[in-house]
Parts: structure tokens; sequence; C-alpha cells
């Protein structure tokens, strides 16, 4: 009899202890004029402060519109004097600041003083994007181009693996001027965040320039500028290796790298920006320096699919004899983001 009854107790008041932690844990935004909104906080991003309460779909706040923040989760945040915290929000003190506590510290301020909010980085993330864009232009003179690019970035806590694919064609009245084909892998280690080690290989060909082949093995130092879910910019410098085929041709150089990504959101998720760069200049064997750079926006269409526009800039100082030495390239198309 007494098991029933404490098995009676303990299923009764369950519930009871479920909706207190649900209650406890989750964020509440207090406004100026009173109102409460309890939810769970994702990110403050120009001026705004994104939340999603249980009963709806996540919306956005204007900062200067909330009184103060009740949180104990840990948030990354970055100030607008260039200081980064992690840190829980406790509420408001009696001058009417912002609580705010990391560690044994507690500061008060502005909520103003938010630049940017998001949540921690999990141990393990993964994104992949692949776009597939094509130009066609029928009339006096014919002309086709392609182009399927995709790139997935792997993390587990200080380890990084990036992967890019891209193959391009075009065509001229219908005789082929460009079947590039590029490989790209990239490794980071984070040993002093925002530092890491870098380490990378490419394969590039484009038998159509007589480029049958470019191999790059390099290694180098890098920064991460930025690294939110927001935004990202990274830097790296490096040296290697390359051999590449020209005409049934093998040369071998010694060679110095730059690689610079960026990407930012615009207008909350909807609009993004982002620019690629890469420069490999030969130090030895061949005389030559490589500039890549592709630049464009992306507008988001639902969760998974994506509309782009991309312009693609190759320059060579010295390419192979029947080159050109540079290549622009605008592109259209639809791309998946999981």
């Amino acid at each position: 009899m007494k098991f029933s009854v404490r098995t009676s107790a303990f299923a009764c008041l369950t519930p009871i202890c479920l909706l207190f932690c649900s209650s406890a844990c989750a964020d509440v935004l207090v406004l100026k004029n009173g109102d409460r909104i309890t939810g769970e906080i994702s990110r403050i991003w120009d001026k705004e402060i994104t939340i999603e309460p249980e009963y709806s779909d996540e919306f956005e706040v204007d900062l200067p519109s909330v009184e103060y923040i009740e949180s104990d989760r840990l948030f990354e945040i970055d100030l607008n004097d260039g200081r980064t915290l992690l840190a829980t929000f406790a509420g408001v003190d009696p001058d009417g600041k912002q609580i705010v506590k990391s560690g044994d510290i507690t500061v008060s301020l502005p909520l103003t003083e938010l630049f940017e909010l998001d949540e921690p980085q999990d141990p393990f993330d993964w994104e992949s994007n692949v776009a597939m864009s094509v130009n066609m232009n029928k009339g006096n003179t014919d002309t086709a181009n392609g182009q399927l690019r995709a790139d997935t970035m792997v993390r587990f806590n200080d380890h990084r693996h990036i992967g890019e694919v891209t193959f391009s064609r075009e065509e001229l009245a219908n005789v082929s001027t460009q079947e590039q084909d590029i490989f790209r892998y990239n490794y980071n280690f984070l040993f002093n965040d925002p530092w890491f080690f870098a380490a990378g290989l490419t394969f590039e060909r484009d038998p159509i320039i007589e480029l049958d082949s470019r191999v790059i093995v390099s290694a180098g130092i890098g920064l991460d500028v930025w690294n939110t879910p927001r935004r990202s910019l990274s830097v790296q410098l490096g040296g290697g290796f390359q051999q590449e085929e020209i005409s049934s041709n093998t040369t071998d150089s010694a060679v110095a790298t730059w690689t610079l990504r960026y990407r930012q959101d615009l207008f909350g998720d909807d609009v993004g920006v982002f620019h690629n760069q890469t420069i490999t200049n030969n130090i030895t064997g061949r005389t030559n320096t490589s500039y890549r750079t592709s630049t464009g926006l992306t507008y988001e269409i639902t969760d998974l699919l994506t509309s782009n526009i991309s312009l693609d800039f190759d320059y060579e100082t010295h390419p192979a004899e029947s080159a050109e030495n540079e290549d622009l390239t605008l592109m259209f198309g639809l791309a998946l983001e999981f």
C-alpha cells in the first residue's frame, strides 16, 4: 500500500516538476511596456532579439523596446567595445541596467551595448551547400555555361574539415571553351582560438586551356577574425609544393598561398553575402601567380532552398600559350543548404 501511495504521489508530482523546470530554464524578455515573453533566445543581431516561444515560430523583438533579459543559459556575447563574454543574464540592477554574469564576474550595462549574441557552439557541427547555375543564350551567337559547386564543413571541437568541389562547363557556338574541375580540401586545427594551423590539398584541371593537372599541397597559419552563425571571416597564409602538367610538360614549384573566406547574413537570415579568395604565387619553377575569387549574394526561399548570384574571376599572370589571362563569369542559380 505504501508503494502504491508513493507511486501515485510521484505520478502527480512529475508533471509539476517538469513544468517548473521548463519554466525555470526558459529565457524571458521583459519589455518596457510591462509585457513578458517566455521562450528560447537564439541570437541578437542588428538591434533585434530573436526568440522562439512555445506557442509560435521564432520572431524578432526590437532591442530598444526590451527592459531586461533573464536567462540561466550561457551565451557568446560581443559588446560594442570589442569585448567577448561567455555569460548569463541575471535581470536588472537598481539603475535599470542589464546584469550580466561571466564566471565569478558580474557587470551591469545597457542592453544597447550588446552588439551580437549567439548560442555557444556545439562540440560537433556541420553544414553543406550544393549550388547549380546555368546560363544560355540563343540567337546570333549561341552560348551556354553551367556550374555545379558543392562545399561542406565538418567541425569537431578544435578540428575543422572543409571540402569544396566545382565543375564548370562553357560552350561558344557549340564549341567547348571551358572544362574546369576543381577539388579542394582544407584542414584546420584551432590550437589557440582564434588562431589555427591549416593544411590543404588542391587539384585542378582544364584541358581546354591545356592545363592537364595542377596539384598543390600546402600548410600554414590562419586566423578566424569572426566566427559566429551570423558571420564568419577567416584568413590563412602558407606555403607548399605545386606540380603542374601543361601540354604534357610537368613542372614542379615551391609556392606561397593565401586564402580568405567571408560570409555574412543580412536582413535577418533572408539575404547573405559571401566572398572567397585564393592566391597562389610560384616562388620557384615556372613564373606564374594565380588569383581566384568568387563573390555573390544568396536569398533564402525556404529553409533548404536559396537562390544565388555569383561573379567568379580567375586570373593568371602567365597562363598556357593558348589561354587568356583572365576569365570572368556571372552565374545565376539555385542552391540547397543542409
